[in-house]
């Protein structure tokens, strides 16, 4: 038999909810059998899955140990103000570990006891995946910051494309990643991204509207999403910052946020990101396309109030309007 004593890091979950991360080897209708017959019990009581945990409170499990879920041996705690990570240069503790080339290292922009945003590079995955050496899951992994416990590690509260650079928001508690993603969820989040285009629009300044549905039959070489009445509503505006002959860095505000919603709408309006083939580019550009998501801004998880946040445009995207 085991005991877990709660800490506040899993107060406020449904117990059921809890007890499908602590053992993710047993089947949901299995956890539910053991709650009938008080093989899990809270406080020494027989309890339902819908009891809202609480620190202090102590789950007993007559489970063989090889289903439960162990924390860290070291687990990082929260950080506080006397943690040695605030006394780095944000560049310094991006390299403080993780095994990615320097060219996939994530940057750290902000850091404090509930948020982490970093400057995501492009051809850096989000999240695991079939051919997926580095990811940016497996280098927040490798980071002492924030709760971790045997149900909760920090983790991202969106994502971006992998071939997109930029803003990363990274809750660090399970609360500031609850309300982040919920902020989200509920289009409270303004994002501001930028993008080289191929050609330029004739009106320097608008707005695609049109709907976007996922093609179900689309291989890895074709438009995912595309413009389609059978799609979800979604709006995008855009404004030419800069331009030349050939192609044109626009600002773009995404309103929906639907999945590859900038990339299908630039492209829907004739103007494909450069080196996004997928879309109809064909140039090449590295290891990404030059897709930036530059600001960011949204309610703190501590105290509300809105935080901004920025990510200079790539250098690399300037540089292709210096040479004129």
């Amino acid at each position: 038999m085991q005991e877990i004593t709660l800490t506040a890091a899993e107060a406020g979950q449904r117990l059921d909810r809890y007890l499908r991360k602590l053992l993710a080897t047993v089947p949901l209708g299995a956890i539910f059998r053991m709650l009938r017959h008080g093989d899990i019990r809270v406080d020494g009581k027989k309890v339902g899955g819908d009891l809202r945990l609480a620190a202090g409170m102590k789950v007993t499990l007559r489970v063989p140990d090889s289903d439960v879920r162990k924390a860290p041996a070291e687990p990082s705690p929260a950080a506080t103000s006397d943690d040695p990570l605030d006394a780095l240069h944000p560049h310094e503790l991006a390299r403080s570990a993780g095994t990615a080339p320097g060219r996939l290292q994530p940057r750290v922009v902000w850091k404090d006891d509930h948020i982490l945003v970093v400057g995501k590079p492009a051809g850096l995955a989000m999240h695991p995946g079939t051919k997926q050496e580095h990811t940016l899951v497996g280098w927040l992994a490798t980071q002492r910051v924030g709760v971790r416990t045997a149900t909760f590690a920090p983790a991202p509260a969106h994502r971006i494309d992998r071939g997109t650079s930029g803003l990363v928001v990274i809750g660090l508690t399970p609360d500031a990643l609850r309300l982040l993603t919920a902020a989200f969820r509920n289009g409270e989040v303004e994002k501001v991204y930028f993008a080289v285009v191929h050609g330029v629009p004739e009106r320097r300044q608008g707005s695609v509207i049109a709907s976007l549905w996922q093609d179900p039959d689309a291989d890895s070489r074709e438009a995912k999403v595309v413009v389609d009445a059978r799609g979800a509503a979604a709006r995008t505006d855009y404004e030419v910052t800069k331009h030349n002959e050939r192609m044109a860095l626009l600002r773009v505000v995404p309103h929906s946020g639907r999945q590859h919603q900038i990339r299908a709408h630039l492209a829907h309006l004739g103007h494909p990101i450069v080196g996004d083939h997928r879309y109809g580019s064909v140039a090449e550009v590295g290891a990404g396309f030059l897709l930036h998501a530059g600001e960011i801004a949204f309610p703190h998880p501590e105290t509300g109030r809105i935080a901004r946040y920025a990510d200079p445009i790539p250098r690399e995207f300037l540089r292709l309007f210096d040479r004129e």
